[in-house]
């Protein structure tokens, strides 16, 4: 594995978060439509709308990149390091960020 590699991805992650609206997102459903819909960002918009990708917001590019193959290789590798890598590590405290951030738990 190239440590180039990993720079490239978590450059390229980087560039995609930064370029969708803050989080947190939520997941609503409307009892009357049955539609749901992702809501986020300082006014609760919503982040699915086709007007809003096309006023340059990243969330189309975001949302695509963390297609459930990344989702699963990231669970995989939370999963490796909570079973291999020491507790006082930076890899583990790296990780342990990751898994608060995806369960909405303080940093």
């Amino acid at each position: 594995m190239s440590a180039e590699t990993l720079r490239r991805a978590a450059s390229l992650m980087r560039e995609r978060a930064e370029a969708a609206t803050p989080g947190p997102w939520r997941v609503v459903a409307d009892s009357d439509t049955g539609e749901t819909s992702v809501l986020g960002g300082p006014y609760d918009r919503y982040l699915a709308d086709v007007h809003e990708w096309s006023t340059g917001i990243g969330n189309p590019a975001h949302i695509a990149s963390w297609h459930p193959a990344v989702a699963l290789a990231v669970a995989d590798w939370l999963e490796v390091t909570a079973r291999d890598v020491g507790t006082s590590t930076l890899a583990f405290h790296a990780a342990l960020a990751v898994a608060r951030a995806h369960l909405g738990e303080a940093l």
